[in-house]
């Protein structure tokens, strides 16, 4: 063998040796974990709950950094561009991965091709509120009267949330007209709906907790297939007679091209976190119920036909692209 061969053989083995030794010392640095939401957040909440128990099994710490507003496309697209190395995640939501696709015409960038599926974290129901004021007690009560009005409104906490499509999933099945007000995030969109300034929302039990409180908002019903423990004497959807079911879920992302082992490391961090009693119990403050574990394999099935359910929605409800 020539001596340019037998350096070029040295200089591979050096090279694959140098990513193995990279992929078995991982992380020997912060992780960043992108979060592409507001501060306050719903998305936000949960992940500052599971991350500190996770970084125990990893040995690092995460570095939350919050990118909100623009339907979340700005954060989501920094983390598709970031070195598939494993340290800058993507706090992954239904409006990044499943949603945001059948939204809009163009995106800066592609769930599909752009990212890999690391850990399923926590599903929360939609739950059905209107303010107290507009004297509603149930979800035919709502149905009639935005049919007799014909203008009525409901806000979300932006285009591609679970709390937009929910809404308009309600408007399929039902036939009314509600007019969309999309908010940048879910604190002022709830603040909202308790002073009547929109007339529905669907979202997260632990966000119309201040309006619970201070008895400006009620609850109607979940959009789910089954009650919610958090609040289990409210009826679903379906047995008032609708058939409305959407979950809002979170989880953990990588780059794609991200080497399996560190992927694997990173999901069995969370999956260890998810089982600790003290987050489970933070968990069901917020009304996140926390998934069964799933290996990122399974959990990237789940994606993709997430991905494809939303799509035939968007399509059925006749929501034009941005």
């Amino acid at each position: 063998m020539s001596v340019k061969l037998i350096g070029l053989s040295l200089c591979l083995a050096l090279g694959m040796g140098s990513a193995a030794f990279a992929q078995q010392d991982y992380p020997n640095r912060p992780i960043h974990m992108i979060v592409p939401l507001p501060a306050g957040s719903a998305a936000d909440g949960v992940a500052r709950i599971v991350l500190p128990a996770a970084e125990k099994y990893l040995g690092q710490p995460f570095i939350v950094e919050n990118e909100g507003g623009a339907a979340s496309i700005p954060g989501t697209a920094r983390a598709a561009k970031a070195a598939p190395d494993g340290y800058t995640l993507l706090w992954g939501t239904v409006a990044t991965q499943v949603s945001n696709p059948n939204m809009f015409k163009t995106l800066p960038y592609d769930p599909a091709k752009d990212f890999t599926a690391v850990a399923r974290v926590v599903g929360q129901s939609m739950i059905l509120a209107v303010p107290t004021s507009s004297k509603i007690d149930s979800v035919a009560q709502f149905v009639t009267k935005a049919r007799e009005a014909g203008n009525l409104s409901y806000a979300s906490a932006g285009i591609g949330t679970s709390a937009h499509l929910c809404a308009e999933l309600l408007k399929l099945k039902t036939g009314i007209k509600l007019r969309h007000i999309p908010y940048q995030g879910g604190t002022q969109s709830v603040l909202d709906l308790m002073r009547g300034e929109t007339s529905m929302m669907f979202y997260s039990l632990a966000q119309f907790q201040p309006g619970l409180q201070s008895g400006e908002l009620k609850l109607l019903g979940v959009a789910g297939e089954q009650r919610s423990k958090f609040v289990p004497d409210l009826p679903t959807l379906k047995e008032q007679g609708f058939d409305v079911v959407l979950t809002s879920w979170y989880g953990v992302y990588a780059r794609s091209g991200t080497p399996p082992t560190i992927v694997d490391k990173v999901a069995d961090a969370i999956n260890k976190a998810l089982k600790d009693p003290g987050v489970i119990a933070a968990l069901d403050k917020t009304g996140s119920e926390v998934y069964a574990t799933a290996t990122p394999a399974e959990y990237q099935a789940f994606t993709d036909a997430e991905r494809k359910r939303y799509g035939d929605l968007v399509q059925a409800a006749g929501i034009p692209k941005s």
